[in-house]
């Protein structure tokens, strides 16, 4: 037989167990949270139709659309910049000879398995053809799947 002070001892810590010792809400946490740290690891772009490349010299960005002779100026970060010549099937055989001189734009990094991906390119260039300026801002390229 249970005296009256165990009795309500035991009921106190039933009590307390049943409401969370009490605490209002839960597990508090106070203060900053770590600092998270940015993905770590190579960086690629996906050439047409599937090369996974770092750095390329060459790219071939769609089925019509390539630029060569690239000199990166950046490469890794949220975008990357060179230059080199734009040419394709639409200004042949003209840009054969004399392509156009121009910036391209890697940009839209996502990761996959620790590795980087850009998923847009943008090639600007004086003299190109506004149709041909438009359809080369903001193209899609494959990136890996997640």
């Amino acid at each position: 037989m249970m005296t009256g002070v165990r009795r309500t001892v035991l009921l106190g810590v039933a009590v307390l167990a049943m409401t969370g010792c009490g605490a209002d809400g839960g597990v508090r946490v106070e203060g900053s949270a770590p600092p998270s740290k940015p993905p770590r690891g190579p960086v690629y772009v996906v050439a047409y139709p599937g090369d996974p490349l770092r750095r390329p010299s060459r790219l071939a960005l769609d089925e019509f659309n390539s630029v060569t002779g690239i000199r990166w100026e950046s490469w890794g970060g949220e975008s990357a910049v060179g230059t080199g010549d734009l040419s394709g099937m639409w200004c042949l055989p003209g840009c054969q000879e004399k392509p156009y001189r121009g910036t391209i734009t890697l940009s839209d990094l996502t990761w996959h398995e620790r590795a980087g991906y850009y998923g847009r390119f943008t090639v600007s260039a004086d003299g190109l053809p506004p149709d041909k300026a438009k359809e080369l801002t903001g193209g899609k390229l494959s990136v890996p799947e997640p």
